[in-house]
């Protein structure tokens, strides 16, 4: 037995520093997954689904005549997706076939920045147009005038369209 100096308890062992490391990665990784969560919520609070104001009147239904084209005539119209929103352009596509017009071709166009869907009536027919119009329930029409085009309108989806539900395909 020795006299004089007081013993301590040894301290326990240290923990490797990798370990350690790999703690503070993971707290640091769910932080940041919390952090942009709130963000995103922020963002979004109060927003609700993004549709445009009350202001802009619904589609026809499919057997409104109004939004139909004449009968006996043949309506050619192209559809362009200015939007940005992927497959939109296929969706208007299919929706002004079932209310009877002739779709000759749909493409993704340049995107517009101002959103606005539009109708350019090539061929003089304006109530053809807002037969579209009426089908759609929304654009706002232009005149484009060129008789040596294949096609009477060209539709300019925008980001203020907003498709019908898709029926479930399994």
């Amino acid at each position: 037995m020795t006299a004089g100096l007081p013993t301590f308890p040894s301290s326990p062992p240290e923990r490797p520093a990798g370990r350690r490391r790999s703690g503070l990665l993971a707290l640091g990784l769910v932080l940041l997954v919390g952090l942009g969560a709130g963000i995103a919520w922020w963002q979004t609070a109060g927003k609700g689904n993004m549709a445009p104001s009350g202001d802009i009147p619904p589609a026809a239904a499919t057997t409104d005549e109004s939004a139909r084209p004449p009968a006996g005539t043949r309506v050619r119209v192209r559809v362009l997706n200015t939007s940005g929103v992927s497959g939109l352009a296929r969706r208007a596509t299919a929706h002004l076939r079932d209310y009877g017009f002739d779709v000759v071709d749909f493409a993704s166009g340049r995107t517009d920045t101002t959103a606005i869907t539009r109708i350019a009536v090539h061929t003089g027919h304006p109530d053809w147009a807002m037969r579209v119009h009426k089908a759609l329930g929304v654009g706002v029409l232009e005149t484009d005038p060129d008789t040596s085009r294949y096609i009477d309108l060209t539709v300019f989806v925008g980001r203020d369209w907003r498709p019908p539900a898709e029926a479930l395909r399994p």
